[in-house]
């Protein structure tokens, strides 16, 4: 017979993983005010509704990231993106978060091919939002912002960095995880083959 409080448990988050979610909140919109007044974006104003909103759909799923990480990755990640593209003037907390949600899902995922899936999905998103971003950007017919004159122009060269932030941010996560997830089942083997200590 199973048993009731088994099967409800993982929608019951972790008392750490719901301080985590709250500090990542208020330092979202706090995040978010201040970028709005730095004039992230060109904008000095932000509609406190859409803040809230964002802050509270990229930080309130990490509460349960140990108990349903995958789904939790899913909803920050889009989350993240749906953020970018309002361009929500907050550029810090968002990518904590989907940092945190990500390396969860590699430390903590035991099925390892969904582990797999659910990273490269998130991968492959982000780099295909930074292409098309890449190119919007290109073809936009203004003069603002950085120099587009020149083969190696100062945009391109900021894009090379957008670029290759990325490579490290996601390949570093994905590597971390992955080798957080195998260091207990080495260790787990190397004692399984340790004599007991018996005396003399």
């Amino acid at each position: 017979m199973s048993d009731p409080t088994r099967a409800t448990s993982r929608w019951v988050p972790t008392r750490g993983d719901v301080w985590l979610a709250a500090a990542l909140f208020v330092t979202a919109v706090l995040s978010t005010a201040l970028g709005a007044v730095a004039g992230i974006y060109n904008s000095t104003e932000i509609d406190l509704r859409v803040a809230l909103l964002y802050a509270l759909c990229l930080t309130a799923p990490l509460a349960w990231r140990r108990r349903l990480p995958c789904t939790v990755a899913v909803a920050v990640s889009v989350a993240f993106f749906a953020g970018m593209m309002a361009r929500v003037p907050e550029l810090y907390v968002g990518n904590v978060a989907l940092f945190i949600a990500f390396y969860t899902v590699g430390a903590w995922v035991d099925n390892r091919r969904r582990a797999f899936l659910v990273r490269v999905a998130i991968i492959a998103g982000m780099f295909t939002w930074l292409l098309i971003s890449m190119f919007i950007d290109a073809t936009a017919p203004t003069d603002e912002g950085l120099s587009r004159a020149g083969l190696f122009s100062p945009y391109v060269a900021f894009m090379l960095i957008q670029f290759l932030v990325n490579v490290a941010f996601f390949g570093g996560a994905y590597v971390g995880s992955t080798r957080r997830w195998h260091f207990p089942r080495v260790v787990g083997m190397h004692l399984a083959f340790v004599p007991s200590a018996v005396d003399s």
